[in-house]
């Protein structure tokens, strides 16, 4: 691979996490709530741990094929056809993935800071900043994800302190109480929530160190279970399972109570609006970044900025295709339940076995 997009295994860490915390961690706990009621915790780790397979898949393939980058092993293991139809699939998901992220960050906005801008203004104006940074090589994107991931881990410690002297934990009890059949539901809405790890299809080639680069994605997933696990509890704990259930957002409405006498800051969730717009910004970003670098490929360019700047109006027209936040999810949310599930699950898995099979056939 290329000196000059080098990536540490810090670096691949950060991107991950950075990539995955983004829209999901608002509204995952009352989601969970809903399907699980107290025993929304379970559903996050089964979904880290199926999510650690994947990963742990992914950095597998590239074990067996240390000198190759995606689209090579891709093309070898599926072959032309199928590979194709794979990254066509890989590109619709990212473009619906983009378009969701657009969409949401602009009612949110509207909704608890911006409530006279229009959602036109909201979405062009985040799409061409991420565009910008979009160009950029694996390892420009990577540092922006080592400087904002610690970001993460402040405001996650920053809620957890400042919500302590407010937060019941016995609301947390009784443990154990939701039906084995509606455990399922909680898994699936955990498993998106982890959606992002993707893009260790685009970075892992390019990691310093092969030894570690499995185990610094292992971690960031690790770490991505512990903040929901940390979130889950304390808005919990706070609001209580029909409390957290009526609240949509529970995370943001968690920041909109916390009193900090004698502090400057008074509108602590524009401040928390403004981190979590950031975060939005860092998983968007590698998106947009894959999606460029797939359709250069598919159109056979080396340079995957030329299709920066044309994946624009795309993402623009389609984040503006739902009427609003219900159809959002009833639309690119289902959408991006099932491309998701062939491209960051059935893919990494059949490439990882038929790899496997060709290695030990090599052998025999």
């Amino acid at each position: 691979m290329e000196g000059n997009k080098k990536l540490s295994n810090r670096q691949i860490k950060a991107l991950v996490i950075s990539t995955i915390v983004g829209v999901g961690i608002l509204s995952l706990p009352n989601s969970l709530a809903l399907a699980n009621g107290n025993d929304g915790w379970i559903p996050i780790i089964i979904a880290g741990l199926l999510t650690a397979a994947i990963v742990a898949i992914i950095g597998r393939i590239f074990d067996l094929y240390p000198d190759k980058d995606f689209f090579q092993i891709g093309r070898e293991l599926l072959g032309n056809w199928l590979f194709t139809l794979f990254l066509l699939i890989f590109s619709a998901y990212l473009i619906g993935l983009m378009s969701f992220l657009s969409r949401s960050l602009a009612e949110l906005v509207r909704a608890f800071l911006l409530d006279t801008t229009p959602t036109e203004v909201i979405i062009i104006t985040f799409i061409l900043v991420t565009s910008y940074i979009a160009r950029e090589e694996i390892n420009i994107i990577g540092r922006l994800a080592y400087h904002i991931y610690p970001l993460i881990i402040v405001a996650t410690l920053t809620l957890v302190i400042f919500s302590l002297p407010s937060v019941d934990f016995t609301n947390i009890l009784p443990l154990f109480q939701s039906k084995m059949s509606d455990i399922p539901k909680g898994i699936r809405t955990s498993f998106f929530s982890f959606v992002g790890y993707e893009i260790l299809f685009f970075s892992l080639p390019y990691s310093e160190k092969k030894d570690g680069r499995i185990r610094a994605a292992l971690w960031a997933i690790g770490l991505v279970v512990l903040i929901y696990l940390v979130v889950f509890f304390i808005t919990l704990a706070q609001y209580g399972e029909p409390g957290l259930k009526r609240q949509v957002y529970p995370t943001l409405s968690l920041v909109k109570e916390i009193d900090l006498p004698g502090f400057f800051v008074e509108n602590l969730d524009g401040v928390a609006m403004a981190g979590w717009v950031l975060m939005v910004f860092s998983t968007m970003a590698p998106s947009y970044y894959s999606a460029a670098k797939i359709f250069s490929h598919l159109f056979g360019a080396k340079d995957h900025r030329l299709f920066v700047i044309p994946l624009l109006p795309i993402v623009y027209i389609v984040s503006l295709l739902p009427q609003n936040t219900i159809t959002l999810v009833e639309t690119l949310g289902k959408f991006l339940d099932y491309t998701g599930l062939i491209v960051i699950v059935l893919l990494p898995v059949l490439m990882y076995v038929i790899g496997l099979y060709r290695l030990r056939r090599k052998k025999r």
